[in-house]
């Protein structure tokens, strides 16, 4: 089996590469780390954008984007690393005309959702407490946990 090393970016597409950086960058304030062309004749423009810990962020521009995009991807979860993190950035997008879920209190700490200027869904969390990861989670899990679960 093949040893993975992280994700190194998730591939998103914009029809507004500006709105785009305006958002990412001085909205929630992602550091915009590399700007490319993709050269050939689909010349588009290619941006990547700091989401912590090795993860990027990576908006290919020109897109025709649907009026009613498919909801194929839930959201993209991005973590703050403290509360006054937390509640700028909620105060900002706001600020900035986004619209926001209400604070939603978790186990592990607190979240809210939002979308992007493409209308992507994204979370942004606060992790208050350390939050277990096991496979204990569902009462009833597919049969395939029980296999895994099996093999150790």
């Amino acid at each position: 089996m093949a040893t993975y090393l992280g994700v190194d970016h998730v591939a998103l597409e914009t029809n507004d590469m500006e709105a785009t950086v305006r958002f990412y960058h001085d909205v929630l304030g992602m550091k915009l780390v590399r700007t490319l062309r993709t050269g050939g004749s689909n010349d588009r423009r290619h941006y990547f954008f700091d989401a912590g810990h090795g993860n990027y962020f990576a908006f290919f521009d020109g897109a025709t984007l649907p009026a009613s995009p498919p909801q194929l991807l839930n959201h993209l979860s991005v973590n703050v690393d403290t509360v006054g993190e937390f509640d700028e950035a909620y105060r900002k997008i706001k600020a900035n005309g986004g619209e926001c879920t209400d604070i939603i209190e978790r186990s592990y700490g607190k979240t809210f959702y939002f979308k992007d200027p493409n209308g992507i869904r994204l979370q942004l969390e606060l992790q208050t407490v350390e939050d277990e990861w096991t496979l204990e989670g569902d009462p009833d899990p597919v049969p395939s946990v029980s296999r895994i679960q099996a093999e150790g």
